[in-house]
């Protein structure tokens, strides 16, 4: 397999994703305003007049990715805190979060996290950038965020948690966003039998999915052409993609009932539906997010 980019240096996606969650930190309508209060801190310092004032922001809006990438990564963002927040609620011992990218869980979760511990795995190339740009904004990592450097498709994903602590057959909350997409089937299969293996019952797996038919470059959805041109362009190209109806089989192989799916439609209903009855931003519709709980 040749190396694609995300191996050799930080992700673009995880750039972007960053900038999203910084831009809509500044957002007046409650609607867009997201809560990631350290990713405005990452970005360079001349780039935040420009996310902070209204008009400037809504033209990067329009520029930081393809048609509603900024509706999902707000919408995603809200639906994993969400997943996130009830997990600590609910007496869960760790977090782990498969491509962790530039996510800020660790930091603005920490008092909910007290007394669990959270596992960010990632290409090492983004890790270190992520390490060096929170070191620089003087954001700092609470103690229980364990940071483990991996290549998901070379490297085994067990022994690395070994290495570091994580407790197999705890009651754990697995997250995976923007990751399934760039693996090969292959390394998705081996990913969900390892869960399967080392986490307890009740625990739960949140991930977000391309569509299959975005691989087959089927279909004409919101925003489809244009991201699957970005994501070549980046050399992160998608790799692995569900229809919705693959999604509950999928998971039942691997020891998961379905709780909860949603598509782009439902997250812009659920997110981005006025008082007056418009929709406030739309959302790419080319992948959709999964809750399933390990029975």
């Amino acid at each position: 397999m040749s190396a694609r980019r995300i191996e050799s240096s930080a992700s673009r996606t995880a750039d972007m994703t960053c900038g999203c969650r910084a831009m809509s930190f500044y957002e007046r309508d409650p609607l867009l305003k997201g809560l990631d209060w350290v990713a405005p801190r990452l970005l360079p310092a001349k780039m935040r007049p420009f996310v902070k004032f209204g008009p400037t922001r809504r033209l990067l809006r329009g520029i930081m990715g393809p048609q509603g990438v900024y509706g999902w990564v707000i919408a995603r963002t809200r639906y994993i805190d969400k997943a996130l927040s009830l997990a600590c609620r609910e007496g869960f011992t760790q977090v782990l979060l498969f491509g962790a990218g530039f996510d800020s869980r660790g930091v603005r979760f920490s008092s909910e996290l007290k007394g669990m511990r959270l596992f960010e795995l990632d290409a090492p190339t983004t890790q270190a950038v992520k390490i060096e740009q929170f070191r620089r904004r003087g954001v700092s990592m609470p103690q229980n965020v364990i940071l483990i450097g991996i290549n998901f498709e070379k490297e085994s994903v067990e022994k690395k948690l070994e290495e570091f602590g994580f407790i197999v057959g705890s009651k754990t909350l697995v997250i995976l966003e923007g990751v399934l997409q760039y693996l090969n089937s292959q390394a998705v299969e081996a990913a969900f039998a390892t869960i399967r293996d080392i986490v307890g019952g009740g625990s739960r797996v949140v991930f977000d999915h391309a569509y299959a038919f975005v691989l087959r470059k089927e279909g004409n959805v919101y925003g489809q052409e244009l991201m699957t041109r970005g994501v070549n362009r980046f050399g992160e190209s998608w790799q692995f993609g569900l229809a919705e109806a693959e999604v509950e089989p999928f998971l039942r192989k691997f020891g998961f009932v379905l709780i909860d799916q949603k598509s782009p439609k439902d997250l812009e209903e659920s997110n981005f539906r006025g008082d007056d009855g418009k929709i406030r931003a739309r959302v790419n519709g080319t992948q959709g997010i999964v809750i399933a709980e390990r029975g």
